[in-house]
């Protein structure tokens, strides 16, 4: 759990965000606050308002892990000293770790669940519906080049439909969707054009 406390407007404000969750789960001032994900250039960002004020929850790796750090209207946010650390301290070091062997695993699973995290951004799980849609083009034209390209081209732009900044998850779904369906009728199209040849395949 990260939290910040900042003031805004002569306001205090209090923001706790749960890491732990994919996509990030937020309230301020206990209350649920709804993040919207973006793409930035320092990669994945999540974005919410305040007032007439934008605030901004930037993930970032460094090399003592995934960080985040807060910005209202573009300038970071400090916390308190004593909020510093996302993990608590370890009350006791165990026995085996004279040799650092314990740290190093504790490094390892951070490092990858902050991988794991960082796929579960870009590629949402619900995505994985129009994705393999998409996959089953080629393996039914039996990967001939044509139906190849297109499937390569349809799983991008699922990708990129599906990282549409400051629209909610269900439009972005639908979107996707829509995608997988076009795909499918430019494969149509392409072979009955003779483009994909599809002599020996049943179409249904």
């Amino acid at each position: 759990m990260k939290t910040w406390q900042f003031e805004v407007d002569g306001q205090v404000y209090l923001l706790k965000v749960d890491t732990q969750q994919s996509p990030l789960t937020a309230t301020l001032n206990d209350k649920p606050l709804t993040l919207t994900s973006k793409l930035t250039q320092k990669g994945y960002a999540y974005s919410f308002a305040i007032n007439k004020h934008t605030g901004t929850i930037q993930p970032m790796q460094t090399e003592k892990g995934l960080r985040y750090v807060l910005l209202i209207d573009a300038k970071p946010v400090s916390i308190r000293p004593t909020e510093k650390a996302d993990v608590k301290p370890l009350t006791h070091i165990p026995k085996y770790d004279n040799a650092g062997i314990f740290r190093r695993k504790q490094e390892q699973d951070e490092h990858r669940t902050a991988k794991k995290l960082l796929m579960r951004q870009l590629i949402p799980d619900w995505t994985w519906v129009s994705i393999i849609g998409i996959m089953i083009i080629p393996a039914y034209a039996q990967m001939q080049t044509p139906a190849v390209i297109l499937g390569a081209i349809g799983i991008v732009m699922a990708i990129l439909l599906a990282n549409i900044p400051k629209m909610k998850d269900i439009h972005r779904f639908a979107f996707t969707m829509m995608w997988m369906m076009f795909c499918w009728s430019a494969f149509v199209i392409l072979a009955s054009r003779g483009i994909i040849k599809i002599a020996n395949i049943p179409l249904f």
